[in-house]
Order: structure tokens, then C-alpha cells, then sequence
């Protein structure tokens, strides 16, 4: 049981992509609070992280997630680059703890689990975590969970 005097330690994965990012709220490892897809349409950088600043204050989590855009494996454009630097700079004017991992980072945590591939890693997800509970709403239906979700909630694991 949580008192007032301790505060929740919320994780908050967001995934910027072409059409706009995909975020997971987690309360510890096993307690998912949000999850979901925002699309900006038409594509807006401004827009984007006006959104993020929103959610930022609406839940106040203790630590932001997000990929490295430099990594040598990373696949992000410049437009989600910039994008994940402004978010940075904006974390960090709020002093939110930030923590940027690649995806050579994401896949060695799950080789120790014995699976490789985005497909593999996200059929772990599924029976692993089919237990998992979306707090105040009971279990997860992870099968009608858009595949899209995977690679936020693997953020925050």
C-alpha cells in the first residue's frame, strides 16, 4: 500500500513514429496504467510534443523512456530525431529523470530470455505478460492489443 508520503515511481515509454508515438505507463514492472497509439495527422513536430507535454503533467511519472536516436542501430529520421531531442530538453527543464536505450539494448535483455527477432521478443510479451493487469480495469486483452504497443511496453521493461 502506497501512503501519501511515498510518491509512485511511474515509467513512461514514448516511441515517436511517422505518424506520431505510441506511449505505456507502468507502475512497476507488472502494473500497466496506460497504454496507446496518438496519431497527429497531418505530421507535426509542435503538435507532437505539445501532446507529450500534456501527459508529461498529467501523470508526472519519475522516469521517461525513450529509443536513442544515435545509436548505430537506430532507424529514426531526422524529423524524430529533433523530435526526441526537443522531448529531452523539455524532461529535462522539468527535471525528469531520462533514459534513452538503443535497440542493440532492447534485444541483449531478451536474448538472456532466449528470443532475438521483434516477432520472437513479441510473442514473449504476450505469454509472459498475459497476466498482467491494467489498473482499475482488470486483465489485458493482449489480443486485441494493436501490435503496434509492443515495442513501447518493451521500453519499459
Amino acid at each position: 500500500m502506497i501512503t501519501q508520503s511515498e510518491k509512485p515511481k511511474i515509467d513512461y515509454a514514448i516511441y515517436p513514429n511517422a505518424n506520431g508515438f505510441g506511449y505505456v505507463y507502468m507502475n512497476g514492472p507488472r502494473k500497466l496504467l496506460d497504454f496507446g497509439v496518438i496519431r497527429i495527422n497531418p505530421i507535426c513536430n509542435f503538435r507532437i510534443l505539445k501532446k507529450i507535454k500534456s501527459s508529461i503533467s498529467y501523470f508526472k511519472p519519475a522516469i521517461l523512456i525513450l529509443l536513442d536516436p544515435e545509436s548505430k542501430s537506430s532507424r529514426n529520421g531526422n524529423r524524430i530525431k529533433k523530435l526526441i531531442d526537443k522531448i529531452s530538453v523539455y524532461t529535462q527543464s522539468e527535471n525528469l529523470q531520462i533514459s534513452q536505450i538503443s535497440r542493440d539494448q532492447i534485444r541483449d535483455v531478451f536474448v538472456n530470455f532466449g528470443v532475438r527477432t521483434k516477432f520472437k521478443i513479441s510473442q514473449w510479451c504476450l505469454l509472459s505478460l498475459k497476466n498482467l493487469k491494467l489498473e482499475d480495469q482488470g486483465n489485458v486483452n493482449f489480443g486485441q492489443v494493436r501490435t503496434e504497443i509492443w515495442p513501447y511496453l518493451m521500453l519499459c521493461l
